[in-house]
């Protein structure tokens, strides 16, 4: 049941009387977050060292600073330059299946896309499965860049669940940590949930996604 759920690659979706049909996926496959909350069609964004503030609540506001200067200003979300932390853009998930010369899977990777670089990691075949049957599975993406004068590590946990057409993501948490010189700042741990209003934090659908550098 295993090779069959990963090497057809079939998720189960519902069509219009209801019933539960095959739905064939393509891979690389690509899936755009949406924000519902937002005024037009769009991705959101987190920030994270909220107010411009560590873990232990030390202004670091100038380090921050220097730090979005090295990556440039958000063209996506003006707005958030004015942000004294540390604003991060969640794009969209790409789901990459890796086989051998001969057609059979050997794993798979998944993507997390901001808006300057991407995250991308391995998954087990088991996280795959659950991911690719409906339920709802956690993917821990974690990156790192050393620059030489500047490092940094980010993390983020996104719980999620894939209906054969639509992506729903429940909760969020992240964490970043980035060193300037021999100075290190570690932000708050950020945890999103869903609003009263609706079972959901943010949903995916179906979109082509850019090429982005690795973080």
């Amino acid at each position: 049941m295993l090779c069959f759920l990963l090497g057809a690659a079939v998720a189960q979706a519902r069509d219009s009387s209801g019933k539960e049909s095959a739905a064939p996926i393509s891979f690389p496959l690509d899936l755009a977050i949406i924000d519902p909350d937002a005024k037009e069609k769009g991705p959101p964004y987190v920030v994270v060292f909220t107010g411009g503030l560590d873990k232990e609540g030390t202004d670091i506001r100038r380090p921050l600073g220097r730090l979005k200067a090295l990556r440039g200003p958000s063209k996506m979300f003006p707005e958030s330059n004015q942000d004294p932390g540390l604003p991060v853009v969640l794009r969209g998930l790409r789901i990459h299946r890796n086989e051998s010369p001969d057609g059979t899977v050997t794993g798979y990777e998944v993507e997390l896309q901001g808006e300057f670089n991407m995250v991308r990691v391995p998954v087990s075949k088991d996280e795959m499965k659950s991911f690719l049957s409906g339920q709802r599975t956690k993917f821990v993406l974690t990156g790192a860049k050393n620059y030489g004068v500047y490092s940094y590590v980010s993390s983020i946990t996104m719980d999620v669940q894939f209906n054969g057409k639509e992506l729903f993501i429940f909760g969020i948490e992240g964490d970043f940590t980035f060193r300037e010189g021999v100075f290190t700042y570690v932000s708050k741990t950020t945890k999103l949930s869903p609003p009263a209003s609706r079972s959901y934090l943010y949903r995916g659908e179906a979109s082509k996604l850019p090429a982005l550098p690795s973080i």
